[in-house]
């Protein structure tokens, strides 16, 4: 069966910036095991499967996959992906819309507004900041990174729904020299409560910029050019310190650099009363290519017995929705090439009842089990 698929790029205004994205906006039909299949062939930090909504309110669920694992929340997954259910649409906005996606955690929410031509998407979570004692000391994380342990200058556990090690380094020179040692790593960190080392330099401060690197070897990812779960962690930790006083702490994160894939995040918590009520993280998403799978019958689900899977109407609306096409890179100039019809472009508020109509999909009952 043949399933469309959008390669985005997230956190960044320019193709082939920032964090590669695979995104199927209608997955229903595939199974678990075919999800993770699939995420291992695109072979991008994270593919996401839009599929149909368990709770009327929200706008579909989402399930997304690293090349070997699924995770229960990712952050620059979920402004890609929501971005690309809004672009695909070839409106313009004149208002952010919100979407709300029901992924493994809880409802994660996304604003997308349109921003000089672009896109741009903004996840809000609860404030509820995970962590744990017990992180390495900065003498182990320096052997982790190969680094000295003088050039380490904290290390802590934080996660909202991910959980990571985070070390502040001296300069952004320590940073583009650290290289994970798999060993050291595999004795200190693979079994920790955080497992993924998110390292930067910088100021933490309300208004601080920072020089991130991420790796994560125990999801496949070898290094990631942004990870905005990690982010809004981070930002959430900081402001959740007895001595941050202000209303709200602002960072504005570079990652990705020494990869070729710059990535610019902007993460920002909310505090009242003494207690993290959000935190959030976005930046700008870019469509560069779109096209079809085919996904064989070994990795789709078994339908209930004595029913169909429910494709037709539904999968020729969806084709129609989402158009194989290349908005951006080699083709652009081509006669495969489409830009958004500026003449066609609907109301806004009109956008959240399309994804509607597109991802609602077949009744429960009709649905493959």
């Amino acid at each position: 069966m043949k399933y469309t698929f959008h390669i985005v790029d997230v956190f960044s205004s320019t193709p082939f910036g920032g964090n590669q994205l695979a995104v199927l906006p209608d997955a229903t039909g595939i199974s678990a095991e075919g999800m993770q299949k699939i995420a291992r062939e695109f072979n991008f930090s994270e593919t996401t499967f839009v599929l149909p909504k368990k709770d009327p309110a929200n706008t579909c669920r989402v399930r997304i996959f690293t090349p070997r694992a699924e995770l229960d929340f990712a952050g620059h997954p979920s402004v890609g992906t929501a971005c690309a259910l809004v672009m695909k649409q070839h409106v313009r906005l004149s208002d952010p819309i919100r979407l709300i996606l029901e992924e493994n955690i809880g409802p994660v929410t996304v604003d997308v507004a349109q921003r000089n031509e672009g896109f741009h998407g903004t996840l809000t979570l609860s404030g509820k900041i995970d962590a744990a004692t017990g992180a390495p000391s900065p003498t182990d994380l320096a052997a982790v990174l190969s680094i000295e342990p003088a050039e380490v200058s904290q290390v802590f556990f934080a996660g909202v729904g991910v959980p990571f090690c985070f070390a502040q380094l001296n300069s952004n020179e320590v940073v583009d020299r650290a290289a994970i040692n798999r060993v050291a790593w595999a004795a200190t960190l693979s079994r920790a409560w955080g497992p993924h080392v998110f390292f930067f330099a910088g100021n933490l401060r309300d208004g601080g910029k920072l020089h991130a690197r991420m790796c994560a070897p125990a999801l496949g990812v070898e290094e990631d050019p942004a990870t905005g779960s990690a982010c809004a962690a981070l930002v959430g930790a900081m402001a959740s310190k007895p001595d941050f006083f202000g209303m709200a702490c602002r960072l504005s994160i570079q990652q990705g650099v020494s990869m070729g894939r710059r990535s610019d995040i902007e993460a920002e918590a909310r505090k009242r009363d003494g207690v993290v009520t959000s935190v959030s993280v976005g930046g700008a998403t870019t469509c560069i290519a779109s096209g079809e799978i085919d996904v064989p019958s070994f990795a789709l689900e078994r339908p209930r017995r004595g029913h169909q899977p429910a494709i037709g109407a539904r999968e020729n609306m969806l084709r129609n929705l989402f158009s194989a096409t290349i908005l951006a890179g080699p083709l652009a100039g081509s006669a495969m090439a489409q830009a958004p019809d500026a003449g066609s472009a609907l109301p806004s508020e009109g956008i959240p009842a399309a994804l509607d109509a597109a991802i609602t999909g077949p009744a429960d009952k009709d649905r493959p089990a």
